[in-house]
């Protein structure tokens, strides 16, 4: 058994590390609570966007655009969502065995792997992987502005146009829900991958008894689906680090109140030790006096 010194020792050096988890346990908390009002305000948007999405694929007169084109020209580009700061327990591992798969099908089909990261913690652990860092985005806490994503997204829809990469993607953690949120990539480019994404994730649309020709269009659709898939891809991109935001803190909370949970019961566990300790010391020393005036008698 150790020393009472020693006990004490690991008592205080425990509480304190109790204080920084149950501390950063509400810092978290706070955070996670902004970004899921803002998360669930978005979800009306995305309904009417996946109706909106849903009507132009399905017109009668198919719709050409540079953003639906499948070619297989140029790089590949994934951008990775992580964090700045630690303990957040497998957050940036799982994202970690996501990129891997990239990384894969970049050797597969023998072309580039352009990453952009966003987080000093996932950064670190790309470059200790040895995985060349194409960009990476700095100048925010949390999410960007709407300035910063959509000059991120237009940067992608200009080289996908230009054919200089052929897909374009992020790795993040989807928020689902309070209860569920799970790593995965999210295709930007080519479009229809992500049309397909929006109008299965959101709220139930089918059947969907309107068709695109029941509408009047002004200007032609061939000169609004460029605007609306644009924006489809700037959405899309600002809703991911939303999601990745919310995810990350909320994983935090979790990781905080438990290791919050296990400091108090090392704590009990220190606390029983002690009381057994010092009452052993106690024992010892009555049992010493005694010695001694059965010595002296």
């Amino acid at each position: 058994m150790a020393g009472i010194r020693q006990i004490k020792q690991r008592h205080r050096a425990i509480s304190n590390i109790r204080k920084v988890t149950r501390t950063m346990e509400m810092i978290s908390s706070a955070r996670y609570r902004r970004y899921y009002k803002r998360w669930k305000s978005s979800q009306p948007f995305f309904d009417g966007l996946a109706q909106l999405a849903y009507l132009m694929v399905t017109a009668e007169t198919k719709i050409d655009a540079p953003l639906l084109a499948d070619h297989s020209e140029g790089d590949l580009a994934v951008l990775v969502l992580g964090t700045d700061r630690g303990l957040c327990g497998a957050y940036n591992s799982n994202l970690m065995h996501m990129l891997e798969v990239h990384v894969k099908r970049a050797k597969r089909l023998r072309k580039r792997l352009r990453v952009y990261v966003s987080g000093r913690k996932t950064a670190t652990q790309l470059r200790a992987r040895h995985i060349p860092i194409e960009e990476e985005l700095t100048g925010f806490d949390g999410i960007p502005t709407n300035e910063q994503s959509d000059k991120l997204s237009d940067e992608l829809i200009e080289r996908f146009c230009e054919k200089k990469i052929c897909y374009a993607g992020v790795v993040y953690t989807r928020f689902y829900s309070n209860a569920s949120q799970r790593p995965q990539t999210l295709t930007l480019m080519p479009l229809y991958e992500l049309i397909d994404d929006i109008c299965t994730r959101t709220n139930v649309i089918w059947p969907w008894e309107a068709t695109f020709e029941d509408f009047e269009v002004s200007p032609p659709p061939k000169e609004l689906f460029p605007e609306i898939a644009k924006m489809m891809v700037r959405s899309a991109l600002a809703e991911c680090f939303i999601d990745a935001a919310a995810s990350e803190n909320l994983t935090r909370v979790n990781a905080m109140r438990n290791a919050s949970v296990n400091a108090d019961e090392m704590l009990t566990n220190l606390s029983s030790e002690y009381n057994k300790a010092r009452q052993g010391q106690i024992t010892n020393e009555l049992m010493d006096i005694v010695g001694g005036v059965e010595a002296l008698s």
